[in-house]
């Protein structure tokens, strides 16, 4: 949790300590266009609704039934925990813990469909990454400092398609209750593998699931463009959306590694260093760009907030 407040402070401060800088956003939202912002948060609707779509043909799956209501309130509850605690999996747990109330005679089948949930958002950012790499690539590594970000999410892409192969070898060889006890992460290794297990043979349903993640991927990522359009009348410059579309795989592939609280401040600092440097964005906006798009999806944690407590 220390890491996480000191990684976040730091990376505020390096982004926006700049006087000069901090003027240029307060003049920057003195004209924002909120009809954009609007668009965003849209944008980002659309991004909790499939995610409510997904999970709900995941948890049918394992024989678990409730209405779309609960599922969508259970989901944006989770995005608030996500958002605002320390941790990359708090927003899960709390959907354990109410699916756990919900269906307490299928615990094991509500845990194998969060597993399988988180499994289809790695492997979609690992795809869009790939994406973004082969269609990109030069442009991604036109300066030092992007050719090290887009080098450092290479790395982080690597491990994570390892990891999902080593797993499908586990799972097919009969291995996954062989691991040692001492192998890090052994639980969430072997519940992943069980979740593969479950769900291999819905591949009909699984085939629908990969593009509802994709859309849901690039409707998140719209919502980041919508953010800068909404701040270009200051300066006349914003990032287009091949642009957007192009780093944001790279980002979250980044800001997946919970060194920080939400990605803030590490998110704000590459979009400074990738949108300045390659889309000639001015940096501030560049970073303050990062901010507003987490913010309108913040509005939906608290959205989420609002339902926890009234729950």
């Amino acid at each position: 949790m220390l890491l996480q407040l000191f990684v976040t402070a730091a990376g505020l401060w390096y982004v926006f300590h700049d006087p000069q800088r901090r003027a240029q956003i307060a003049e920057a939202l003195r004209q924002a266009s909120l009809s954009w912002v609007l668009v965003g948060w849209v944008c980002y609707s659309v991004v909790e609704v499939l995610a409510t779509v997904r999970w709900q043909i995941l948890l049918r799956i394992q024989g678990i039934r409730i209405s779309w209501l609960r599922a969508g309130a259970i989901v944006i509850i989770g995005l608030f925990f996500n958002q605002f605690l320390p941790g990359g999996v708090g927003g899960d747990a709390m959907r354990l813990y109410f699916i756990f109330k919900q269906a307490p005679r299928r615990k094991v089948g509500a845990a194998l469909s969060v597993a399988m949930d988180r499994l289809f958002g790695l492997l979609t950012v690992a795809f869009l990454a790939s994406v973004s790499f082969c269609l990109r690539f030069r442009w991604l590594t036109r300066t030092s400092s992007s050719s090290q970000i887009a080098f450092l999410a290479f790395i982080l892409l690597s491990a994570s398609l390892g990891f999902i192969v080593v797993l499908f070898w586990l799972v097919n060889s009969g291995l996954l209750d062989q691991l040692p006890k001492r192998t890090p992460f052994r639980k969430a290794i072997v519940k992943s593998g069980e979740a593969l297990l479950c769900y291999r043979t819905h591949l009909v349903a699984m085939a629908f699931i990969f593009p509802i993640t994709v859309i849901a991927h690039v409707a998140y990522y719209t919502t980041f463009y919508c953010a800068g359009e909404s701040l270009r009348a200051s300066t006349g410059q914003a990032a287009s959306l091949a642009d957007i579309l192009s780093i944001m795989p790279l980002v979250d592939t980044i800001i997946s590694v919970p060194i920080s609280l939400g990605g803030v401040g590490v998110r704000e600092t590459l979009f400074q260093e990738l949108l300045g440097n390659l889309a000639h964005v001015p940096p501030a906006l560049a970073a303050f760009t990062a901010s507003l798009g987490f913010a309108i999806q913040a509005c939906w944690g608290l959205v989420g907030a609002a339902v926890f407590l009234l729950s």
